[in-house]
């Protein structure tokens, strides 16, 4: 066909389609001109048809990478949400520990301690100082526990002790503490074979070994020589005694148990004062002397009373006892560097500072034979006997020690303590253990070495 035949064949076919379009509808006249020009319809037809199908694969395909990515981000949110499940349950498994731990730390220990043959005098020992707040939760949460190290042989039992009188698992019930004597006797002989002791010399010996097993002075320390300072100035004297001894001195007990105690001595002749420091960790009152003396300075009418009795100690005599200021004369004269004599000298010991956990023995002489009833406060206030007034000058007591018995070599020791949790009076009496429904439960016996707490 030539090209001018062609030009009239489309012109025609154009003109068809619209008549038909308008006459006949969209679809009919669709139709019929599809029918007139067969070959323009099937081409447009096949390209729109190829159109379709590639527009159709393509979905497909975006469909499938979609169900792909969802299916992907599905499974990663399910992976999530899993391990979000397993964190909860396990916050949910400690929460139920801590739950139970804090049930049963309200019910509190009740663990005595065999006795194993007269050591009645050890386990009051040891239940009072179980129940020194900072000093139990020293071993129980800072002490390094290790058997193989010999040199931390007591500090170990001590650790030991404490761990079985203090189980969360074991509330009630008792513990024999074999090992603590048998290293006890090992370790000092004065404690050795099953004779009855003084719980007076077994506190004194386990402090000062504590102390030895745990000191840890500080690394920068810098020693200052005592015997360079002029001890007539007080406050020199006390920050070189310091600086001395605290360089040299670090432990769990120093921190517990260590006061300072000043001693003053006055030349008769020059009249100067000399001051020097020294560290206690335990105050000792001899009773029948307490009572003389208060009965030399006019506040006894006797030395005994009527009844044959001796009469009641308040502890502030005891005090007062402590720091009284004797004269040293003839023999006991105290030399002088400046006079460069031996001269009369008032010489007296003071309580400087308080420790935070004062222990008082009161010395009832030997055998304990000297008996009287001291009356101490449950507050105990010192404000008036120590020098340092910043410091610590208000305790509150938490534990006897109490002898029952003619002597302390043959009687029996029981300790009343303040639970250290629910601080309840408690009697600890060998294996027997059980709270005190009255008060002051301790004046049951006769109080030999009182416990007190900074407040």
């Amino acid at each position: 066909m030539g090209k001018f035949a062609k030009t009239i064949h489309f012109t025609i076919f154009i003109k068809l389609f619209f008549i038909n379009y308008h006459y006949l509808g969209a679809e009919e006249g669709k139709d019929c001109c599809e029918n007139l020009c067969p070959c323009f319809y099937k081409s447009e037809k096949s390209k729109s048809d190829i159109s379709d199908n590639e527009s159709s694969d393509n979905n497909n395909i975006e469909n499938e990478k979609f169900s792909e990515k969802g299916s992907e981000l599905l499974e990663n949110q399910n992976e999530e949400l899993e391990e979000e499940r397993k964190k909860l349950e396990e916050e949910r498994k400690k929460l139920e520990e801590e739950r139970k731990k804090l049930e049963l730390s309200k019910i509190p220990n009740e663990v005595g301690l065999q006795n194993i043959g007269a050591t009645c005098y050890m386990n009051a020992t040891l239940q009072a100082l179980s129940n020194t707040d900072a000093l139990t939760e020293y071993f129980l949460t800072k002490y390094h526990f290790d058997p193989s190290n010999n040199s931390k042989r007591m500090s170990n039992e001590m650790y030991k002790v404490l761990s079985n009188l203090w189980d969360e698992n074991k509330k009630k019930g008792d513990y024999p503490p074999y090992d603590f004597k048998n290293s006890l006797s090992e370790e000092n002989p004065l404690f050795a074979g099953i004779q009855a002791n003084d719980s007076k010399d077994l506190i004194n010996f386990l402090l000062e070994r504590f102390h030895q097993e745990m000191n840890s002075p500080p690394l920068n320390n810098q020693n200052n020589n005592i015997n360079n300072v002029n001890q007539t100035d007080e406050m020199a004297t006390l920050n070189a005694f310091i600086q001395e001894y605290f360089s040299a001195n670090k432990s769990i007990i120093s921190d517990c148990f260590y006061g300072l105690a000043e001693t003053k001595s006055t030349c008769g002749g020059c009249k100067t004062t000399k001051y020097n420091f020294q560290i206690y960790s335990f105050l000792e009152f001899p009773l029948k002397e307490v009572n003389t003396y208060m009965y030399q300075n006019g506040r006894r009418y006797a030395l005994v009373n009527q009844d044959g009795t001796n009469p009641d100690i308040d502890l502030s005599e005891c005090f007062d006892y402590y720091q009284k200021l004797d004269l040293m004369t003839g023999q006991n004269q105290m030399y002088c560097d400046i006079c460069n004599m031996n001269t009369n000298t008032y010489y007296g010991t003071t309580v400087y500072s308080l420790p935070n956990y004062l222990i008082i023995n009161l010395n009832r002489g030997k055998g304990a034979t000297y008996k009287c009833n001291v009356n101490f406060p449950e507050t105990l206030n010192l404000l008036n006997y120590v020098t340092a007034k910043q410091g610590v000058t208000t305790m509150k007591l938490y534990a006897v020690i109490c002898h029952y018995g003619e002597s302390s070599m043959s009687g029996h020791f029981i300790a009343y303590c303040k639970h250290r949790i629910n601080k309840k009076w408690y009697i600890y009496n060998d294996s027997i253990v059980k709270e005190c429904k009255e008060a002051k439960p301790y004046n049951k016996g006769m109080p030999y070495i009182l416990f007190y707490q900074a407040v």
